[in-house]
């Protein structure tokens, strides 16, 4: 991506640094692309942003959401630390954090098994041989079980499925942690006989994918979200729009509290059983993982009523800013 304004090399040295520190930056770096165009239209002439600036760059668009417009700040406040700290002093805005309402969809064991179940049923139409539903069956039962982000799970290499020792290796996460994760026996038979199947039908296959369509193609995430909502449906689960779901993502909220459900009833301490789920799931912190100790006690109280209230919540509300993770 090509910058041209007066911040232009600084901007492009900003985006190395972060990147070098592991961070993806990919949305952050539209969005200074945007601020370079917003500094070309304002005209501005000496590197170090000012206060008004700031302020007109922090002012909400049309039809701009909270969240988004709290990212556009945020950027550019990082942004304006990174100039201050190289002499060249910048102002910054406060742009106060959106209240995350959404509450993830928690599936029932009984809608897993009649999603599973329909998805079983599906067909690759001759008109659609390159349609992801081929992948489906193995696929859905690959998120039910790990709790992996979709986008992660269609990145999975044929080399990082070890199906002998029942693990794999996720490489390009969302926190750019990789990590090496065990699944059962049972998972393990799906996927051998999803492989057989797979080779079967594209014996001289190119791409390195594990999970491909039945053209041997990598899936593309949304025709999954898109079948997914076919099959929900079917399944009787109304799909309330865009962002609002229910989708293929909260099946990795219902593996986190399904696996917090399973170690409250096998006695495990909740309080150390949070590193470990946190450390699987792949969260930057424990707090975001504690959101789950409070999904799974609302839904499920009569397990939660014994213990005690500091371990039901582990990390206080802070002025109402208690959020599920997002993908």
């Amino acid at each position: 991506m090509r910058f041209y304004g007066i911040y232009a090399e600084y901007i492009k040295t900003f985006i190395d640094i972060k990147r070098h520190c592991g961070f993806k930056y990919f949305t952050e770096e539209k969005i200074l692309h945007l601020f370079d165009d917003f500094t070309i239209q304002h005209k501005e002439r000496s590197v170090g942003i000012s206060k008004e600036l700031a302020l007109a760059w922090s002012k909400k668009r049309e039809n701009e959401s909270d969240a988004y417009r709290y990212k556009r700040s945020n950027t550019l406040n990082q942004f304006a630390l990174y100039l201050s700290q190289n002499g060249k002093v910048s102002a910054m805005s406060h742009v106060p954090k959106p209240r995350k309402t959404f509450v993830p969809y928690i599936y029932t064991v009984s809608e897993t098994d009649k999603i599973l179940e329909i998805c079983d049923r599906l067909v690759c139409v001759p008109i659609r041989i390159d349609s992801v539903r081929f992948v489906m069956p193995a696929l859905l039962r690959f998120l039910v079980c790990t709790g992996v982000r979709i986008g992660e799970a269609l990145d999975i290499l044929d080399e990082d499925m070890d199906l002998k020792q029942k693990v794999f290796i996720l490489r390009d996460t969302k926190n750019g942690k990789e990590r090496l994760l065990p699944f059962t026996k049972s998972l393990c038979n799906v996927l051998l006989q999803y492989r057989t199947h797979r080779d079967r039908l594209n014996p001289n296959r190119s791409e390195p994918y594990f999970f491909i369509t039945a053209r041997g193609k990598k899936c593309n995430s949304g025709q999954i979200y898109k079948v997914f909502r076919l099959v929900l449906k079917e399944v009787g689960i109304p799909f309330k729009g865009n962002h609002y779901g229910p989708d293929v993502h909260q099946l990795r909220h219902t593996f986190a509290v399904r696996s917090l459900l399973q170690m409250v009833r096998n006695g495990m301490d909740m309080y150390s059983s949070l590193p470990i789920l946190s450390t699987y799931l792949g969260h930057r912190s424990i707090e975001a993982t504690n959101n789950y100790v409070r999904l799974t006690a609302e839904i499920y109280p009569e397990l939660i009523h014994n213990v005690e209230d500091m371990l039901v919540n582990v990390f206080p509300c802070l002025k109402n800013e208690c959020d599920y993770e997002n993908d």
